[in-house]
């Protein structure tokens, strides 16, 4: 009798090939004699097995996913140029062992954009995003510039890939006003950015790294400087680029070249002015600048620095020279001394205003300097994130 004429039950029994004979199929009954322990490896279930496959497959692709960063960082760390020279010549990686990462500060850039695709940037607490260059306002993020050049910026501070940034426990808004090439481009788009920055989204800092040629529509007692007074009465701390240049400039760019506004110069690893960096003046609109408000008033590292770059590149980093990026580092600086101070300081504020606050956080960053003079190219010295820090607590009640 043949096997398809048997009155097998499925359920019961199955086929397995002969050891000696694979071609040969002998029925084994489950419930007969001698069958009591039946081993697992032939009760499991094809089906099962492809379950535990697929559920073990999306274990695997979810840990690859939260580990990103870290893998990036592995595979391509070796590989990309270091800038940690710059976070170690400024302190900041001496403050950050204080456990400090900006927590509970709010950063605003004001750039090209940023592209939060990176894969260093993927932990960025984004809280807002404008976008003035198109034609949606309120769409998704979106990077403008042809070098990426906010999403270099927000490397310094957030970057949690390759390298480590300054202030990754932050809050960022991000309002892109400036175009492809980093100038602004719609009338009065600056300004508005800044309005944006800390009416709408609560700013504690603003970050400007408007280096380059001053755009004629930041003029003395246009929109943008009318923005940026607003917002330094209202005591949030603003700080943008000195300029690139050079020399010959007759002073830093609008808006550093507003009193309260700390203005940024760049330097080189070896503390030596930036070839580009614009130089201050002495006075402005014949009013003569008086300590700590002299352009600039602090120099930051600003040549070669490695960022997160376009996330389409087999590697996505690449260098940034300019007073842009030093201004970074003074922004994510003074990020990580508000999250120690930030009590105290508003306690200041209440008790003395707004610009007298602005005018403390200012004098304790020229006292952190040791240059003896001031320089119309390097301010009152180098940045020295740790010593700003010192500076400020020694000066709060």
């Amino acid at each position: 009798m043949g096997l398809d004429s048997l009155p097998l039950d499925t359920s019961k029994v199955q086929l397995l090939p002969e050891p000696e004979d694979p071609g040969m199929m002998t029925v084994i009954d489950w419930d007969a004699p001698g069958y009591d322990e039946i081993p697992s490896r032939l009760m499991q279930s094809p089906r099962n097995e492809k379950s535990w496959r697929g559920f073990a497959l999306v274990v695997f692709l979810a840990i690859i996913v939260v580990a990103y960063p870290t893998i990036e960082s592995i595979l391509f760390g070796p590989l990309i140029p270091t800038s940690e020279w710059a976070f170690e010549d400024t302190g900041v990686r001496e403050l950050q062992t204080e456990n400090l990462d900006g927590s509970g500060v709010h950063i605003c850039m004001v750039d090209t954009g940023i592209d939060i695709s990176h894969p260093a940037l993927t932990n960025v607490s984004l809280a807002g995003f404008l976008d003035l260059v198109g034609d949606n306002p309120d769409g998704p993020p979106v990077e403008y510039g042809v070098d990426h050049h906010g999403t270099m910026m927000a490397g310094i501070l957030f970057s949690k890939g390759a390298f480590k940034g300054i202030s990754t426990g932050a809050t960022l808004s991000v309002a892109a006003a400036l175009g492809p090439t980093g100038y602004s481009v719609k009338d009065g788009a600056v300004g508005e950015a800044v309005e944006w920055c800390w009416r709408t989204q609560g700013a504690d800092i603003i970050s400007l790294s408007l280096g380059g040629e001053a755009d004629p529509n930041m003029a003395i007692g246009g929109p943008t400087v009318t923005s940026v007074r607003d917002a330094l009465e209202a005591g949030i701390f603003v700080v943008a680029a000195a300029g690139n240049q050079g020399e010959n400039s007759s002073d830093v760019s609008t808006p550093a070249s507003i009193e309260q506004v700390i203005a940024v110069g760049a330097i080189d690893r070896n503390g030596i002015a930036w070839k580009d960096t614009s130089k201050g003046a002495d006075s402005m609109d014949g009013d003569i600048r008086l300590d700590p408000h002299k352009k600039p008033e602090v120099s930051a590292p600003g040549l070669d620095i490695i960022s997160t770059n376009d996330p389409s590149l087999s590697i996505p980093y690449a260098s940034s020279s300019g007073t842009s990026v030093s201004t970074v580092f003074v922004v994510g600086s003074l990020a990580l001394i508000m999250e120690k101070h930030g009590d105290s300081i508003q306690q200041y504020e209440q008790m003395n205003g707004s610009s007298a606050k602005i005018d403390l956080i200012k004098e304790s960053l020229w006292q952190s300097m040791n240059e003896e003079e001031h320089n119309l190219r390097t301010g009152y010295g180098s940045l020295d994130a740790l010593s700003w820090e010192q500076n400020i607590e020694k000066s709060l009640p």
